[in-house]
């Protein structure tokens, strides 16, 4: 169970400029951004109970997209890399355009 003690930790762990890996969800990799999106989502349409885990898998997805980016354009390949950060980039405004869409608060109203 997560306690605000916890929390806080967490968010600290993650919170600097160095390049950290959570092992929760070990799930990730470069392939699957959009269709783990499209599950989570239509988990969470559906009421569904696996709507977090699958949004955290979705989470690492990006960010192994993000990782691998990283490595490429250090390697030199820097198109290659931006490629990654563009794909990660559009699978966050999507989900943000997507919570647009379900916020209870917002209705069909988007920005």
């Amino acid at each position: 169970m997560l306690t605000e003690e916890t929390l806080i930790k967490i968010l600290d762990d993650y919170d600097d400029a160095i390049l950290r890996v959570s092992q929760a969800y070990r799930d990730g990799g470069v392939e699957g951004l959009r269709s783990r999106l499209e599950r989570a989502v239509l988990n969470q349409m559906s009421g569904g109970e696996a709507t977090f885990s699958r949004y955290a898998i979705w989470a690492n997805t990006v960010r192994d997209n993000i990782r691998e980016a990283i490595r490429l354009i250090n390697e030199g390949k820097k198109d290659d890399g931006q490629k990654l950060l563009v794909k990660a980039a559009n699978s966050l405004s999507a989900f943000s355009e997507i919570q647009a869409h379900l916020d209870p608060f917002k209705g069909d109203t988007l920005l």
